[in-house]
């Protein structure tokens, strides 16, 4: 999407080094919007990719993000919130509609607010599922990030500390019968690496 002498300062490339990767390896878009998914189990660093890859084409592009985790209804909830994710936002997308969602409230633990994602030049999908198999022919490019699970879970719990700590266990269930059934990092378009034990992550969120 971005050409390999597009120019970018060091000061850039330093603090969006996972974002300008990613961005030199995507195609250019060809339609609108360009729906990018990017997957990969909790930790594995999903969310400081996307918000790298963002900041990276907003300099060339308009660009919106979408997270799985504002729609998952609860805990207990990643095949229902990947079915909601389907029908709620790519399939509006797809038909070049701005997607109209309710998010979650992770504190009440019930619906919240009123949601809108709209039809920008990009849309960068990001979550546990976003590349799911009935997902992926919406999208224009399927992104799974891997990551050890010792990594994978340090990382979880020093970004969230007792609020994921109670939930790994429920939440890694869900996650393998997703993948028992999908493995997703079999289809994907493109493999990209979690972040390294010495990359300080970005990632300030409270949920998978």
């Amino acid at each position: 999407m971005i050409s390999p002498d597009e120019g970018f300062q060091d000061d850039e490339i330093a603090q969006y080094p996972e974002g300008v990767n990613l961005a030199r390896l995507l195609p250019p878009p060809t339609r609108k919007p360009f729906i990018v998914g990017i997957d990969g189990r909790s930790g594995a660093g999903k969310t400081t990719l996307t918000e790298q890859l963002s900041r990276v084409l907003e300099r060339s592009h308009d660009v919106v993000s979408f997270h799985l985790e504002d729609i998952y209804p609860g805990w207990n909830g990643l095949l229902e919130g990947m079915e909601r994710y389907r029908g709620e936002i790519l399939e509006p997308l797809r038909r070049e509609e701005d997607a109209h969602w309710t998010a979650w409230d992770w504190l009440t633990n019930e619906p919240g607010t009123p949601r809108l994602t709209r039809t920008a030049q990009i849309v960068l999908v990001e979550g546990v599922g976003a590349c799911h198999r009935e997902a992926r022919a919406l999208l224009d490019v399927s992104v799974w990030v891997e990551l050890p699970a010792s990594q994978r879970k340090q990382r979880a719990l020093d970004r969230d500390g007792a609020t994921y700590e109670k939930y790994w266990d429920v939440w890694a269930e869900q996650e393998e019968q997703y993948l028992g059934e999908d493995p997703v990092w079999e289809s994907a378009e493109i493999l990209h690496p979690g972040p390294s034990p010495q990359e300080p992550g970005t990632e300030q969120r409270d949920t998978p």
